[in-house]
């Protein structure tokens, strides 16, 4: 029974407007925002010439002086704004800061920073004076996260998020180097197709999954459904398996079209490169972002007959993901953003946070369906039972 459903609900959404509407949408995205190089001679990093800047990108601050100049600037700006940014479930909150929290704000950095901070620094961070060490430094700011309430950027687990700094071009050059001896430039280009695909797998599915269930309604095919003799997940998961799968097979399709242009030019330029790269970061990124999105549509079509409000709920929790752009791979980030062609040392660096993320999400949406499953079930019963009566 199960792969006969599936295969209903999969030649459904085959002949369903919404699924080609979806499709023309991913393609479009893909056509206007996946940008890959022409040749390889476009991914070479330009040296300024006199007078001229360029932008390089940004890289991890690993210095400790470094991660000083960076956090005293961050301390002036929450202090001039009266305001923190702290996480809150899937979201970032701003917080009021009160007169206590602002007087210790201006407290550490008087301590850190005697005197406080000039235009001049502005122009030349090497004009700071730390009046303290490193390890000093890391009391203070840990000390001003349990003032502020915890959950900021001032504590260890947060801080990483925002040690940036912008790279030099002997740090672009560098970049070029591993992006095809390290990188193989295809895993390059599969991360940033998983990047622009992610913004469209946290959102568009809902439009598919939000309605599945709902149509029994529609259809006055509920009761039936209900009153018939098998086990409720042998109906619910076919149904989530379908819309997964066809999902994921649109972008498959596009994946195919971005491997077979990345790889042409790494063949025309007689480079390595790494085989499947885009599938692998299709499975891997984009299947878990699809599995939840599709599994949180159905739950909200099964807790209430008033399905399109699965649309603006996504719409709230997908809006709460998006940024920053690379970085930040909490579980509260169902999407994977890493908006970057290459960073190969950044990515070592987030990898395994980013593979905890995704079997986090894919544990979730498996938790999920059970409870949509006992949901289902459970008005299946009431409704038998009224049946009877």
């Amino acid at each position: 029974m199960f792969f006969s459903l599936m295969g209903k609900e999969l030649k459904y959404q085959f002949g369903n407007l919404t699924f080609y509407m979806f499709l023309v949408a991913v393609i479009l995205f893909y056509v206007t925002q996946f940008d890959p190089p022409g040749s390889i001679a476009d991914l070479k990093p330009k040296a300024e010439a006199q007078g001229e800047r360029i932008y390089y990108g940004q890289k991890t601050i690993t210095e400790p002086r470094d991660e000083m100049v960076k956090m005293v600037w961050q301390l002036e700006w929450d202090y001039q704004a009266g305001e923190i940014s702290k996480p809150l479930l899937f979201m970032n909150k701003s917080v009021k800061l009160d007169e206590q929290q602002l007087a210790a704000m201006e407290q550490t950095l008087e301590t850190l920073l005697p005197g406080g901070l000039t235009s001049e620094m502005a122009e030349d961070d090497s004009r700071m004076e730390f009046a303290v060490t490193y390890e000093k430094y890391l009391e203070l700011v840990r000390s001003l996260d349990k003032k502020l309430g915890g959950s900021t950027a001032y504590g260890d687990k947060l801080r990483p998020s925002i040690l940036y700094k912008e790279k030099t071009y002997e740090d672009a050059v560098q970049d070029y180097k591993d992006l095809l001896e390290k990188d193989r430039l295809t895993n390059a280009g599969g991360r940033l197709f998983a990047d622009y695909m992610g913004i469209t797998a946290g959102f568009f599915p809902v439009f598919l999954s939000a309605f599945v269930l709902g149509r029994d309604r529609r259809t006055r095919m509920q009761e039936i459904i209900y009153s018939r003799s098998f086990s409720s997940w042998r109906y619910v998961l076919p149904k989530y398996a379908a819309v997964c799968l066809i999902l994921l097979l649109g972008y498959l399709a596009v994946a195919t079209h971005a491997e077979f242009s990345l790889t042409k030019i790494a063949a025309a330029e007689h480079l390595d490169f790494a085989y499947f790269a885009f599938y692998k970061y299709t499975f891997a990124w984009l299947l878990p972002t699809i599995m939840v999105t599709v599994a949180l549509g159905m739950l909200v079509s099964v807790l209430t007959k008033y399905t399109l409000v699965a649309i603006p709920l996504q719409f709230l929790l997908w809006m709460s993901t998006m940024m920053p752009l690379e970085g930040e791979y909490g579980l509260r980030k169902f999407v994977i953003r890493y908006n970057t062609f290459g960073g190969y040392d950044n990515y070592v660096q987030w990898s395994s946070a980013i593979m905890v993320n995704r079997i986090f999400y894919v544990l979730l949406s498996l938790a999920i369906m059970w409870l949509v499953i006992w949901i289902w079930n459970r008005k299946r019963g009431h409704a038998g039972a009224s049946a009877k009566a």
